[in-house]
Formats: structure tokens, sequence, C-alpha cells
């Protein structure tokens, strides 16, 4: 505290000491004056705001302190109150708002300062309804100074809330006392200490249970918050908490909307409980019910600003119902959002921690509520304009119990047309309660139809074989459109694999064989496919003693696959064995080993390590055999009558509708076999995926080209007339490139290339043939009484009258037609740049700007005719990775 309670009760003694044998001679506006003056008052006024805020607030240097917020509360209203306050300093002095009235003209050894005011109105929601009294007790030893609060009456009147309407519907208001003192040792509250207390209550509205009334800061204003228990419609017993309003000097109140609510009921059959608490700008809530044979249980997330609403319910059968064949029933349930959209990233997050049973049918909803509202949350964020539906089920299979258990989960996303497909698979034999194999699988799933994506991850957390631990993970990724990829990986990548971007990299199989204190043999492997690569790994480990003293080993591979231009694999082979005691190394192998082959020849090379004691011997190793000189490679393909096959597909043509047109105008046949019918204003495109064109390709598939081969296709109006434009696919690199081992791993898999041409006909001229045809209008009679009248012949229209007549049609008077708001193209979407390449130098990263910038990967990298994309001097890099020249 910047001004201790002591040093303000020698400053009240002396500057009241020092002008109190001149007040008796003065009047009252003097006196007044005078006194003000002396005691230091704010505003050299005798007022009660003044004299609150001179005696009762020593300045704190702590925010969170409730003592000096309380009292510059009550100070800035309270010269707003009943004219019948007082300051008094027994036998010495009486001070009223119209009078000063001296008692002695000398002070005693021991003093004290009391400020009483009467009923007093805080805001809208608070008022004090009978007395506030704040006391300075000054002694001859003003160390002993202390001050007293008593506010008695202050009724806070809760505000308007939709939950508190139901469970006091008559509105409600809290009154108590606050009690406190502050000396030198500190504050002290009844009820609570210096940063919050609860107040003393001394009336409540009839109806409420075990009701209570908290005070605490909140930054620079006062927060009053209430808790009580209600009745709920009389059907369930609920309480409410953090209810209130938050008050500052000179500002109003502000509604504090409840924290929380809990509910429990018991009506019949029914009986549960249930919670809901506030968590920022949102609601979460999670219910509860036994009805009989059927448990029900729901989750909740409610965020009122958006708004959005995301609802999880289940209902679990007790016993399960009988579907026939073994199969059973055991709960159904379903996932409703609104507002709400799919994370795929959520999603696969949620099966690889193990915490996709939040999503279907929690096993301890009441102990892991918290958790299944934020993983609910994760894989359901919210997304204005966006809602998920689906049901989930629960089925079993075995006798005499369940011993499979399968949870299944069906959610679409709309408007997108997202769906995500998420399960649970669970094998516990002989029986779950006590299985020698327990195989629990999560699988989750996303097709995307719009951005042409099927994702798919699994996970096998907490499978077991007898004792033995089975963990790890299976992720699928099949991709089209500008970033195309397919992606297969069980356990994992080959190390140097770059990881692909926001894929899920599951967890490495594994198998703990062995798990004892004194012994550890651990399998782990991998598997994964890519269009340039298979990758293949495995590691045994094993453990005997302790990480200080004993026996470790290691044996393991990495492969990485090819087929072309015959098989071959590259594999590294590393094993390692130590001996420790006591902390150090007494003997210690190491191996690792290259082996490549088949063709041209067998490769070896390595090297070994051994070290015994102080001394290390290190042995290398290179070999080749079996060399044949040759690859073996298949004959050279012809790709021309592959490519002149697609000319005569009709697959490979395409009619396409002009811009703006799909909406308006649909083209049907007459049922005639005439082939594809084209818009009179359409474009013509063709486009194949034998082969990229116009680009210098190396192989084709598993065959090498004698040499480098660029296909062209010319597609074009007889007369040379219309536009030309390129069509482009997605082509994998590997099947046309040559690419190494590394570049496969490391440079893009599939890449956007020529695949054919878009026609685009000429602009209609003055020239172009004009066709009429006449307007014949039919007339029809409905719902006419009697005999239907003879129909009347079509009858024709004059041009001149039809055009007249348009203009009082119903389209033509219509608002829509008014407005001219039907067919205006909507904005065009927000879409991100599209990616680029560019060549640099090798040492200092600065573009080659003669060679311009290329969309993809491979033109980029001919562009200096390097299909590898780099030598010695250039090499194809990313824009954000080129060097900013001065």
């Amino acid at each position: 505290m910047n001004e201790t309670v002591a040093d303000l009760a020698a400053q009240l003694r002396t500057g009241l000491a020092a002008v109190l044998p001149q007040l008796g001679a003065l009047d009252v506006t003097q006196r007044r004056a005078k006194l003000a003056q002396a005691l230091g008052l704010p505003g050299a006024q005798v007022t009660p705001s003044a004299l609150l805020s001179r005696i009762g607030v020593p300045q704190s240097d702590q925010a969170g302190d409730l003592w000096p917020k309380l009292l510059a509360l009550l100070a800035d209203s309270a010269d707003g109150a009943a004219a019948g306050w007082n300051l008094t300093v027994p036998d010495v002095l009486v001070v009223t708002a119209d009078d000063v009235q001296v008692l002695g003209v000398t002070l005693p050894p021991e003093i004290s300062f009391t400020v009483r005011l009467g009923t007093l109105r805080l805001a809208d929601v608070l008022e004090v309804r009978q007395d506030i009294t704040l006391t300075l007790s000054v002694p001859s030893d003003p160390a002993g100074a202390a001050l007293q609060l008593s506010v008695r009456g202050m009724r806070l009147t809760l505000p308007t809330d939709a939950l508190l309407t139901l469970l006091a519907p008559g509105g409600s208001a809290l009154e108590g006392d606050v009690q406190a003192g502050l000396d030198m040792k500190g504050v002290h509250f009844q009820g609570g200490g210096k940063n919050g207390l609860a107040v003393p209550l001394r009336a409540a509205p009839p109806g409420l249970r075990a009701p209570a009334l908290y005070l605490a800061p909140a930054g620079g204003a006062l927060r009053f918050t209430a808790s009580f228990g209600a009745s709920l419609l009389g059907l369930a017993d609920a309480t409410l908490d953090g209810i209130g309003s938050e008050l500052a000097p000179g500002a109003p109140a502000t509604p504090v909307p409840p924290s929380g609510m809990g509910l429990s009921m018991a009506v019949g059959p029914a009986r549960g409980s249930g919670f809901l608490e506030r968590r920022g700008d949102e609601y979460r809530g999670a219910l509860g019910l036994a009805l009989g044979v059927v448990d029900v249980r729901a989750f909740g997330i409610l965020r009122p600003s958006e708004p959005s609403l995301l609802l999880a319910l289940s209902a679990h059968f007790t016993p399960a119902v009988e579907l026939g064949l073994a199969f059973t029933l055991n709960a159904v349930g379903g996932i409703v959002g609104i507002g709400r959209a799919i994370d795929r990233a959520g999603l696969a997050a949620a099966v690889q921690s193990g915490h996709l049973d939040d999503v279907l049918f929690p096993d301890d909803p009441a102990r892991a509520a918290p958790r299944i509202l934020d993983t609910l949350a994760s894989v359901f964020p919210a997304r204005r304009g966006s809602q998920v539906v689906g049901p989930t089920f629960r089925l079993g299979w075995g006798r005499p119990v369940s011993f499979v258990t399968a949870d299944l989960g069906l959610v679409l996303e709309l408007p997108s047309g997202v769906v995500a497909l998420f399960g649970r698979l669970r094998i516990a034999l002989p029986a779950p309660e006590a299985p020698i194999l327990d195989l629990r699988a999560s699988v989750a799933g996303v097709m995307d139809p719009g951005a042409g994506l099927v994702e798919m991850v699994a996970d096998l957390a907490g499978s077991r074989l007898l004792s033995a631990g089975i963990e790890g993970g299976i992720a699928l990724r099949i991709k089209t459109g500008s970033d195309a990829a397919f992606i297969l990986s069980a356990g994992g990548f080959h190390p140097r694999f770059p990881k692909p971007d926001a894929f899920p990299v599951p967890r490495r199989l594994s198998i703990a064989i062995a798990g004892a204190p004194a012994l550890s043999i651990v399998f782990t492997g991998y598997f994964a496919v890519t269009p340039g690569t298979a990758q293949a790994g495995a590691t045994l480990t094993a453990v005997i003693g302790t990480s200080d003293t004993g026996v470790s080993g290691q044996l393991g591979f990495d492969a990485l696959l090819r087929w072309e231009p015959s098989f071959g694999v590259v594999l590294d082979l590393y094993g390692s064995f130590h001996l420790r005691f006591d902390g150090h190394s007494l003997c210690s192998v190491d191996l690792r080993v290259r082996v490549e082959g088949p063709t041209p020849c067998w490769h070896v090379a390595g090297r070994a390590s051994v070290s015994l004691f102080f001394i290390d011997v290190s042995f290398p190793f290179d070999e080749h055999w079996a060399c044949t000189g040759a690859v073996g490679a298949p004959p050279a393909p012809d790709i021309a009558p592959l490519l002149e096959r697609e000319l005569d597909n009709p697959r490979t043509w395409e009619p396409v509708l002009p811009d703006g047109a799909a909406g308006l105008a649909a083209l049907r046949s007459d049922g005639a076999d005439t082939g594809r019918l084209l818009h009179p204003l359409g474009r013509l495109r063709f486009s194949q995926r034998v082969v990229p064109l116009d680009i210098a390709v190396t192989r084709f598939g598993p065959g090498r080209l004698q040499n480098p081969t660029t296909m062209a296709v010319a597609v074009r109006f007889g007369d040379g007339s219309g536009a030309v434009q390129p069509v482009r696919e997605q082509f994998a690199r590997a099947d046309f490139f040559d690419l190494t081992d590394d570049e496969k791993l490391t440079q893009p898999a599939f890449e956007q290339l020529r695949s054919g041409s878009e026609l685009t006909p000429p602009a209609a001229g003055g020239g172009v043939p004009r066709r009429t045809v006449e307007v014949r209008y039919e007339t029809k009679w409905l719902g006419e009484r009697g005999s239907p009248p003879l129909p009347r012949a079509p009858w024709p229209l004059a041009e001149t009258h039809l055009l007249a007549a348009l203009r009082h049609g119903a389209v033509a008077t219509s608002a829509v037609h008014a407005d001219r708001t039907r067919y205006v193209s909507p904005p065009a979407p927000t879409a991100l740049k599209a990616p680029s390449y560019a060549v640099a130098d090798v040492d200092t990263l600065t573009e080659v700007t003669e060679l311009g910038r290329k969309p993809t990967f491979t033109e980029a990298a001919l562009s200096f005719d390097a299909p590898s994309g780099r030598t010695q001097l250039l090499h194809v890099v990313p824009p954000y990775e080129l060097k900013a020249t001065p």
C-alpha cells in the first residue's frame, strides 16, 4: 500500500488537532471549509463521497484487491445518500449535511472517525437498504490504527436470463451484509479474503435452495454473482452458478450470464443428472438419463453469438436388442450440428489419440465429460453456414456375450457434401471380461467430392495379445485435382521420405513380445506406397537387464522397392549390440550395410565397428558381383498407336456449356444415335491421360524410350477459326521421366501437364443465318362446370404482336425480372494462388529470370534440359526459397 492506515491516522489527528481550537469562532460555512482543508478531503468539501474517499481508501498497488474497489464504488454513489449522513468524532466533533458541531477543543489520547450513511442506491441492480458505516480507530500509537467497514442490507437483483426465468419465474434478489477490517496486517473480510468473499445472507426469495452471494474483483470493476438451487418446472432439481452483474464507478451495470447449471431428475422411471457450464462465449453440457431398459446420454455445445449448436445423443439398451444371427443392437445415437463443420485434422487426431470413443459411445461419460466435449468441439468446429447430421450405431455379435462390438457413425456436412465415416471395432476373445486377444481398432474416413479427396486413418491403440501390447496405425489419402496424390501408409514412412503436408502420419506398427522388468523385446515395422515408391521397414529391439547394467541389441532394415527398368531394391540394414555395467560400456558392436540389386549387379557397402573396453576397430567394405553390364529393360514401347486410339475414343471428347448457361438450358437428345450434343455457343474439349503432350518424355511406364520423345496433338476447326486453349491433367512423373530413388521421395509425385486442347468457336457475325419459327398458342379450359367445350385449334401470333405481348407477360412483370438478380453471376470464390517453380543458382539461390517461372516442376526442369531438376550450377525451387536481389 502506498499509504498505510497508520499514516492516514497520523495525518487526520494532526490536521484535526491544529484546526479544532479555531472552529468555534467560525460560522458553519467557514467551519466546513476549514475542516475539509485540515482533513485533506478531496475537493476541499465535506461530503459523503469525499469522506469515504479520504478515510476509507488507502491506495493499493495490487489490482486484484477487493477493499479499494468496494470503497471506490461506495464513494462514487455516496453523494446520493439520504440527508441523514454524518461524521462523528466522539466528544470532539459531529458533522452533518447542514451543521458542524464542535464538542471539545482538545483531542483525547484515543479517538475514532466514523462516517455513517443511510440507504444508498449504487446501480439499478444493487442498493444498500439499511446503512453503511466506516470507522477509523486512532489510538495514541498510530501503528495500532484500524478501519472497520459495515454495509448492512446490500441487495443484488439478478439480471433477466432464460435459465434464471425457468428456475425463478418471478425474478430473484439476494440481500446480505458485508463486514470488513483493514489494519497494518492487511484486509480481513467476514466470509473471505481480500480477493473475494461469500456475503453472509439475511434474505432470499422463497423457493431457492442454498442461495449464496459472492463478491470479487474483476479488472477495474466488482463482480457480484449468485448461486442457488431450485425446482425446474416441477420435474427436476437444478443449481445455477455465476449469474450476476459487474459494476464499476461511473459505469452502468453489466450482466454476467450464468457460468454453469447442474440438473438432477427423478420422475417415475426416468432418473438422471447433467450439467451446463459456460466457457468463454459458449455453453457446454452433458445429460444422462436412465429410462428403464434404455440409458440416454447427451452432450451439447451452444454458442449463442454465432449462433451454433452441436448435439451428440446416444441411447443404450439393457439388454441389447436381438437382430438375429447372433447380432445385437446395443445402442443408437446421432450427431446434429447447426453452424458446425467436419474437421479432417481433428478427426484424425481423435483416432490417433484414442479419443474417437468420445465421439461415438463413451464408456464413462460422467467422469470424462470435459474431455468428451473438447473432442467434439475439435472434430466438429464452429463454421457459419454449415450443418452436420448423421446417425451412430453400436452393434454386437457373439453368444452368450458380444465378444465383437462395432461402433459406427456416418456424418454428412451440408452444403459442401463432405461425408465422414468413423467407427471403432473391438474383438475380445474369448470374452470381453477376460480377453486373451483384445483387438481395438479406431477408424475414420472423409470423402470430399468438391476437393476430390478420400482420406482414411486407423489406429490400434489399446490392443493386446495376452500381455503383449499391439500399437500402430494406417493412413490413406487419394486426391485428385491440382495437388493430386496417392499415399498409403501402415506404420509410417521411410526415414528419408518427407512427411506429406497435412497428412496424419500413423504410428509405427509395434508389438511388445516381452515386457518383463528385466526383459524387453519390441518389434516395430512400417509399409508405405506412393506413386513413385514402395517402402518397408522393421526393427527388433531387445533389452536384458536395465539401461545401466545389461545387454541391449537392435536389428532392423529400411527398404525402397522399384519395378523399372527392372525389379530392384535398395536395402539399408543396421544392427547393434551393447554390454553395459554401471552405466559404462564394456563392449559394443555396430553394423551398417546398404544392399542394391540385382541389376545391373549386386552392390553391398557398409561398415562394421567393434569397441572393446578402450579399443575401437572399424571394418569398411564395398563389393560388387553378378554384374551383367545390362539393365535388362523391356523393349521400348510405341506410344503413338495408343495416343491415336485416344483420338477415336468418344470419352476423350467433351462438350462444354458456355459460361453462365448451365442453369438456363439443358441439351436433350431426340432419341437418335447422333453422338454427344454441343451447345451452339459451347466449347469442345479433347483430353487424354496416356502421355503428357508438348514435353519430352524419356520413359513410358516400366519401359524406357530409346530417345526423348515429344508427343503432340493438333486439334482445330476445319477452317482454322476459333481459339485453342491448352487443357491439363494430372500425370505421375515417375511414369514418364527418369528419376532416382531420392528424387521420387522428394520431388512432386503428380503434376498437371498438357493433355489436350479446348476449342472455342469464333464469335457470331452479322452474316450468321437466322431461323424463324412460328409461335402458336393453344387454349385450355380448366375447372369449368358442365361438359368441357370443344378444344380450339392453335392460332399463330405474329412476331410484332409477340414482342409487344412479352412486355406485359408474367415473366416480364415479376419482381425477379425487375430486379434482374436471378441470373447474376455469383462473385468469384476465394482461391489460393496457383503454384509455380523457378530456376535458381545452386550457390546463391538467385533466380535465373531469362528462363521464367513455370507452373510445374517438370516444365521448369526441362527449361534448362535437366529432367532431374538439378545440375551443378542450377536447380528448381519454389519462389519462396529465392533470395531477394538488391
